[in-house]
């Protein structure tokens, strides 16, 4: 299939076989991915280090932001859009003391009106001397698409100055949400009573807030609805909630689960210290409904009855995937214990995880050379290497469009080294 996307930035990394594109442009929509304040060596700017004199002011993680967003605005620019039309931004730190320096250059950069932001803490970066990982999606300037900010009367910290949700064409898009009151801690109706061990399952209790308090509240007021969602992300700071939290996330959407990738993480990863749970999602405007295609086929998910895929303008959303079957670990996957040495169980799961992906791309009209974004969520960064071969036996050198950060040993099943969250693109008719 002949490409349809626009690539920005492609830098080869390491001995030249890691390609790593930080930009791309796919119809109305600029992808940023994996943006981090490093050199076309792939290493960390000595401007924003200063080895020599590493606690000169600003902080170094406050540098390290300001040298992302000073490039991130000329990326966007290249690709035919700008700041001001930025719609959403996720961030990965490895530490939380990175997350108030990198705020005040964010707010500096975007002029005050930052876009739904997500951050969370994790293990790893790739460059291990970073502070943070960026991702940013944003409309192009021929769109005309305007960022309007929706009055869905969340709160969110001051500190941060991001919106919690906003309108881009017809796309919505709600920040990471946590079960939290107006006070920034966790609601007392999510949580068991002070003092009790049971009397209501956590996870279920901050899911079932979370849900009817924040993200429906938000999608009411934006003009949309559960039904309409495209995508959600979820990160879990407890694996083990998992099945609790299926279930409530089940019963709220009923017939129709929306794509969603979870991924757990370790605790403590959120802005309030206490959450075990973030959520952020994208959804469509009621007037675009009949716009929205859901995307069927036959792939193996970490939750029952959940929508692959769907589609709308032109971008696929993908629901997380693994390297799993019904029973557990793909096959392909599995290492005997015997002959160990003639297997490397994480490419073999990169390798099922790409079957599928071109599974369900094929069946939204697209295929792999169109991938936009590509996050890599790894139980041990030390795979990134052999499961990024896997992408080039597939693309070659053309390239992809990734960030890969290290979150919780062991994601959900046993013997589990990575959950692939991937957005693709469909030129449309």
């Amino acid at each position: 299939m002949r490409a349809s996307i626009d690539r920005f930035g492609t830098t080869a990394y390491g001995c030249g076989d890691i390609v790593h594109v930080p930009v791309v442009r796919a119809g109305s929509w600029v992808f940023g991915t994996g943006l981090r304040a490093s050199l076309v060596n792939g290493l960390i700017d000595p401007a924003v280090l200063k080895p020599g004199r590493p606690l000169d002011a600003p902080p170094k993680a406050q540098r390290e932001a300001q040298k992302i967003f000073e490039r991130m605005a000329a990326q966007l620019t290249e690709a035919g859009s700008s700041t001001s039309r930025v719609a959403r931004l996720d961030q990965y730190y490895p530490h939380p003391r990175a997350v108030d320096p990198y705020h005040v250059a964010r707010k500096q950069a975007l002029a005050g009106q930052v876009a739904p932001s997500t951050s969370i803490i994790v293990s790893r970066l790739l460059n291990l001397d970073a502070a943070m990982d960026v991702q940013v999606i944003a409309a192009t300037s021929a769109s005309g698409y305007a960022v309007q900010r929706v009055q869905a009367g969340l709160d969110a910290p001051q500190t941060s100055g991001y919106a919690p949700c906003v309108r881009v064409g017809d796309i919505v898009f709600v920040a990471g949400q946590l079960a939290r009151d107006a006070g920034g801690n966790i609601a007392a109706e999510a949580k068991p009573p002070a003092g009790q061990l049971w009397n209501g399952t956590r996870i279920s209790l901050e899911t079932g807030y979370l849900i009817s308090k924040r993200l429906i509240p938000a999608l009411q007021a934006a003009g949309s609805s559960l039904d309409l969602v495209l995508k959600a992300q979820v990160y879990l700071s407890h694996a083990e909630d998992l099945p609790a939290f299926w279930l409530q996330w089940t019963q709220a959407f009923g017939r129709r689960v929306p794509p969603t990738t979870v991924v757990p993480v370790q605790h403590p990863a959120f802005g309030t210290a206490e959450a075990t749970i973030e959520v952020n999602l994208v959804a469509v405007h009621e007037t675009a409904r009949q716009r929205l295609r859901d995307v069927q086929c036959d792939v193996e998910l970490i939750g029952e009855g959940m929508v692959p895929a769907c589609v709308f303008d032109g971008v696929v959303f993908v629901a997380g995937l693994m390297g799993i079957n019904e029973s557990g670990l793909a096959e392909s996957a599995r290492v005997r214990a015997t002959a160990p040495f003639y297997h490397d169980s994480a490419r073999a799961q990169m390798a099922d995880i790409l079957s599928k992906a071109k599974k369900i791309l094929g069946a939204a009209g697209t295929d792999l050379t169109n991938v936009v974004r590509a996050l890599h969520f790894h139980s041990d960064l030390e795979d990134f290497h052999a499961i990024y071969m896997e992408w080039k036996n597939e693309l070659g050198a053309l390239g992809v469009p990734f960030s890969a950060v290290e979150v919780a040993p062991e994601p959900f099943v046993p013997g589990a080294r990575l959950i692939l969250d991937l957005w693709g693109y469909t030129p449309r008719p």
